[in-house]
């Protein structure tokens, strides 16, 4: 009898055993996780990622829509939902719901959401008219795969709008076919018991008033997003990311927090042991044009060292370990002396050039940087290397590659050569002289982040105390990630936002991954947000008149400005026709310096010319450069007499050079190229030209590791390449000819240009053949572009700083500006003839212009031809603009009759 008992005991628990299996295998109600196919990137979910958000709201303030991921989600969602319903039906059905949405890889250049919608016993209605659509607009056909229904709505055209399967519990939606097949599959799969297969989904988050959504996803998906950033940021990411996002304090930013296992990255939370997360605490060394930041926080430096040394002796670089064995015994005293940031700033470029600053904040600065020097040495530098002088700073050279990588890892590389300087108690170390003088210019004249409100704020509260923070600013000059992320990305991401017309990246400026690292876990936290101020409708793209000052005489030249408009501290000169140089205060004093001998020809150029530690601007008359040295409330010039023959139309900058005393570069009539020695106050001959003929300007100035470069172009199509030293690159003089006697005299009437990071030249025929050699002067491609009846001639066009170029087709009333393969990009008719004048501006930021000066008004154009400003500026002489991305405004200095006039518009 016992035995019968026992016997029917096994037998229920088999029973009971075997249907608990099962269901684990198989359970009745899935969870999204169990849901969601395999190889996810991402999860999010929000319950109000589909709530309506008010226009002031969207202008002063970040919300879940404004992020370009979550933005692209919430898209997909409504454009399936609001095909079968209106919009209080749609809104009443998903408010307050739980969406989860799964991005996936639909191919190598595509990515996807599918969206999983809670339901309740209340939606019937709803799921009612989404089977059944309204029949004049949509229908929805059914397939069955994988044993499952799926739904597919389609317009009356058979234009696809969605696939959707309906469950017990869930609709499950999204606009790839292939994906809700990847769903139905994973309906009829078992279940593992050591986890779904999807686990991303399966975090616990909380939603309440002040958390909006959560996120979990992949690390190399926030390594791909990091990617110019630097490939040794996945080294500090956790292993898997479930982000709690709230607003920041000031509502600027989002910010996800997220606590996860070290798992396997205990070596990195071993170099930070003991070190105490903090903030950054030299934001008044950051400069204002910096795209992306580096911060490594430490509170116990010998320590540090002590771990980063052992970390560099294993490097799996066999170039650190061998160069770290070679400088260890004098790494000791330069870790020691580490104050507590380092800080390696990559500022924006024009050119796309690397321009980096290390900064290694110092208990005592002289003590650090004989340091640095010594294991600079031991490394082998030239120790007799002379001492050049920039704004007050002493600069040293240092021809060591790779030296900040070879102290403090990979993350630092970038640095082929150092420049070095001591600002204060810190070090700074630059890879090229140019980004030195670019950092010490904006650190004198404070545009750094702490005289930046919101920037002090996001550095003070947004950012958090950390041990390791990576910042980067979108939409930079060069910098912008899009161009670096994978193709699947830029083509999900970086999409037209149909609600606002703008790029959907634009509402999206800064992002920010920082790392705190404890015994057990990784404190994570990302930040997606935006420091400058979005423009209401009022003022967006209205040109506002800022100030006015009037003059007795008429102006006889364009006014030239020293410092930054943007700040209200910057000094206006300018010339009326008696000859008198005035000085405009920032409060719009007027007071008369000096005479000069007649209108200013030149642009000017702001170098240190008397050494002093401030800048100088320099511009030149028909007779004369003149040196205006500004004071408090006075300026003052120096005259220096010009050669005869002297172009005075154009002055360069002499970069790279090895003569530390030649600040500036101007062409003789003859092709010549003469420089202004600092020392000697005078010119001397550097360049001899082989063939007379005037050069085109502007010439082209090139920074090499050898010293400077000259490229120019004649008007006869004789192409010179010199040295510094004056001698041609083989090959060189060129001299370009016509290809048969059919075709008429080769002519150019602009310059030729060499790229950075390129190895072929370009420039242009009066006659519009477009032509690219090679650096030894070979003839690589010749393209004839078109030329309309009213031909015109043809010109290259490059940005005043020489980092870019267009191509520009003139007649005496128009203008066309062209792409670089000669397409059109935008005409400008109408104009008259003969007081025309076209520049191209690149001010940083990623702001580009074309100013097109006719008559007494000057229009600007962006490169697709769009006005920028709601009518045309008063300006008898071409204007100066200045941009600032602190606040997106757009400053124009314009000289007008009696007049010099600031204005501004609010870009968006």
């Amino acid at each position: 009898m016992n035995k019968r008992i026992w016997i029917g005991i096994s037998i229920v628990v088999l029973l009971l055993g075997g249907w608990f299996g099962y269901r684990q295998l198989y359970p009745a109600n899935r969870t999204v996780g169990s849901l969601i196919p395999p190889g996810a990137l991402l999860v999010l979910t929000s319950d109000r990622l589909q709530d309506t958000v008010s226009a002031r709201v969207l202008r002063t303030e970040i919300s879940l829509r404004q992020i370009p991921i979550f933005n692209e989600a919430r898209q997909r969602l409504d454009r399936f939902l609001y095909a079968t319903a209106d919009s209080a039906t749609v809104l009443k059905f998903v408010t307050g719901r739980k969406i989860s949405y799964s991005l996936h890889s639909v191919s190598k250049l595509t990515l996807d959401y599918v969206f999983y919608i809670p339901l309740t016993d209340k939606d019937q209605p709803f799921l009612n008219r989404l089977v059944a659509p309204d029949p004049r607009r949509y229908r929805v056909l059914n397939h069955t795969f994988s044993g499952e229904k799926i739904l597919d709505l389609v317009s009356r055209s058979n234009d696809p709008v969605g696939s959707f399967i309906l469950t017990d519990n869930y609709l499950i939606g999204s606009v790839s076919g292939i994906l809700i097949e990847n769903v139905a599959r994973r309906m009829h799969q078992p279940l593992k018991f050591s986890g779904s297969e999807s686990a991303l989904a399966e975090a616990d988050f909380r939603f309440d008033a002040d958390h909006l959504a959560g996120l979990s996803m992949r690390p190399e998906v926030l390594q791909s997003l990091f990617s110019n950033v630097g490939s040794l940021v996945r080294l500090f990411l956790p292993e898997q990311l479930n982000l709690q996002f709230r607003p920041s304090a000031s509502r600027s930013h989002l910010i996800g927090y997220a606590v996860d296992n070290i798992g396997a990255r205990s070596d990195v939370a071993a170099l930070f042991a003991g070190q105490s997360p903090q903030r950054i605490q030299h934001a008044n060394l950051i400069p204002q044009t910096t795209a992306t930041l580096y911060h490594i926080g430490i509170s116990d430096a010998a320590r540090f060292g002590r771990s980063l040394s052992r970390l560099l002796g294993s490097a799996s670089s066999e170039f650190l370990r061998d160069r770290f064995s070679q400088i260890e015994p004098a790494t000791g005293p330069l870790y020691e002396s580490l104050g507590r940031d380092i800080l390696l700033c990559r500022m924006e470029s024009p050119t796309g050039a690397a321009r980096q600053v290390l900064i290694l904040t110092a208990q005592d600065g002289k003590k650090l940087a004989n340091a640095y020097q010594q294991v600079a040495y031991r490394a082998g530098a030239n120790a007799r290397v002379p001492v050049k002088s920039f704004l007050g700073h002493k600069t040293l050279f240092l021809n060591v590659p790779e030296l900040p990588a070879s102290l403090f890892s990979s993350l630092f590389s970038g640095f082929p050569q150092s420049w070095i300087t001591q600002h204060g108690s810190s070090l700074i170390v630059a890879n090229t002289e140019e980004a030195m003088q670019d950092y010490l210019q904006q650190v004198q004249r404070g545009a750094v982040w702490t005289s930046d409100e919101r920037q002090a704020e996001l550095v003070n509260t947004t950012l958090r105390p950390a041990n390791f923070t990576a910042f980067v600013r979108l939409n930079r000059a060069q910098m912008t990630l899009p161009a670096t992320w994978p193709v699947a990305w830029q083509n999900l991401i970086d999409q037209i936002d149909p609600t606002t017309g703008s790029p959907a990246l634009a509402n999206l400026e800064n992002m920010a991954y920082q790392a705190s690292y404890g015994n057990e876990n990784i404190i994570s936290t990302v930040i997606l947000g935006r420091s400058t101020r979005r423009a209401s409708q009022a003022v967006f793209n209205r040109l506002l008149l800022q100030k006015k000052v009037e003059f007795n005489a008429s102006l006889i030249s364009a006014p030239v400005v020293a410092g930054s408009l943007s700040d209200g501290a910057a000094q206006f000169y300018a010339q009326t026709n008696a000859g008198q140089f005035v000085l405009v205060t920032p409060e719009g004093e007027k007071t008369v310096q000096e005479t000069t001998d007649g209108p200013i020809r030149s642009n000017t150029l702001a170098v240190d010319f008397l050494n002093n530690g401030r800048l100088q601007y320099l511009f030149m008359t028909d007779k004369t450069l003149y040196v205006a040295d500004p004071g408090t409330n006075e300026v003052h010039l120096q005259a220096i007499r010009l050669p005869k023959g002297i172009d005075t139309s154009y002055l360069a900058r002499p970069r790279g050079s090895q003569r530390r005393n030649l600040v500036a570069l101007i062409a003789h009539e003859d092709g010549h190229v003469y420089a202004l020695d600092r020392q000697s106050r005078s010119f001397v001959r550097i360049i001899t030209a082989p063939r007379k003929g005037p050069l085109l300007l502007p010439f082209q100035v090139i920074n090499t590791p050898s010293g400077m470069d000259i490229l120019a172009m004649q008007p006869d199509g004789t192409l010179n390449h010199w040295r510094e030293n004056g001698t041609q690159y083989p090959h060189f003089p060129v001299r370009i000819e016509r290809t048969s006697e059919d075709e008429p005299e080769v002519q150019f009437r602009g310059p030729a240009l060499l790229p950075f990071g390129r190895s072929t030249i370009h420039t242009i025929t009066e006659e519009g053949q477009l032509l690219t050699l090679t650096t030894n002067g070979l003839i690589a491609k010749r393209t004839q572009l078109y030329r309309p009846v009213r031909a015109g001639s043809f010109r290259l066009f490059p940005d005043e700083e020489q980092t870019n170029w267009l191509l520009l087709r003139t007649t005496d009333t128009e203008v066309a500006v062209l792409d670089q393969q000669g397409q059109r990009r935008f005409e400008v008719r109408a104009l008259q003839s003969g007081r025309n004048d076209v520049r191209y501006h690149r001010l940083g930021a990623g702001v580009e212009l074309i100013s097109v000066k006719s008559g007494g008004f000057t229009t600007l154009y962006d490169l697709n031809g769009r006005i920028v400003g709601d009518r045309p500026i008063p300006s008898d002489f071409p204007v100066a603009l200045q941009f600032d991305e602190r606040s997106n405004e757009l400053y124009i200095l314009s000289g007008a009759k009696q007049a010099v006039q600031l204005f501004s518009i609010r870009l968006r």
